[in-house]
C-alpha cells in the first residue's frame, strides 16, 4: 500500500464525512456519508492489488471502520507478514493527523480502524488496526 494512495482514500473519505446538514449531528452525519460511500463508490481500488469495500460509522462505538481486501500477487501471508513489519500503525496515525477534514471527528474522540481481509479467503483477517484518541493526541 503505497503512502499516496492512502492518502487520497483518508482525503476523499475526510471530504465526504465534512458535508454538513444542520439537523444531523456529527455522528449521524458520519454514518450517513460512510454508507453513501459505500453503496456508490465501493468496491473502490486504492492501490496495487487492494480495494475498500466499505466504510461504515458506529454511533455507540464512535468508530469509523474502513474495510479492504487484498488482491491478486499481495492476497498471501508471506506479503502480508512484510507488511506487518512497517509500522503501518504509525502511518495511519500520520494521515489522519495530516488530514485536516478529519479534525472534528478527532476531537470528538472517534476511533479509526482498519481491516484488511484476503479476497480468496474472505474470513481471513491480515490485519485489524484501531487508532483511538490516545493515538493520535501525542
Amino acid at each position: 500500500m503505497k503512502c499516496r494512495t492512502m492518502k487520497k482514500l483518508l482525503l476523499m473519505a475526510a471530504a465526504l464525512l465534512m458535508l454538513t446538514s444542520c439537523q444531523e449531528t456529527l455522528e449521524e452525519r458520519a454514518a450517513r456519508e460512510a454508507r453513501e460511500v459505500t453503496e456508490g463508490k465501493c468496491p473502490m481500488p486504492v492501490g496495487n492489488n487492494m480495494y475498500l469495500d466499505s466504510i461504515v460509522f458506529s454511533i455507540p462505538a464512535l468508530t469509523q471502520t474502513q474495510y479492504f481486501r487484498f488482491v491478486g500477487d499481495t492476497d498471501n501471508d508471506s506479503v502480508v507478514m512484510l507488511f506487518k513489519q512497517t509500522d503501518i500503525k504509525g502511518t495511519l496515525v500520520k494521515e489522519l493527523k495530516n488530514t485536516p477534514n478529519y479534525k472534528s471527528l478527532m476531537e470528538r474522540g472517534v476511533n479509526f480502524r482498519y481491516v484488511y481481509r484476503s479476497t480468496k479467503n474472505p474470513e481471513k483477517v491480515y490485519l485489524d488496526v484501531t487508532i483511538g484518541k490516545t493515538d493520535y493526541s501525542r
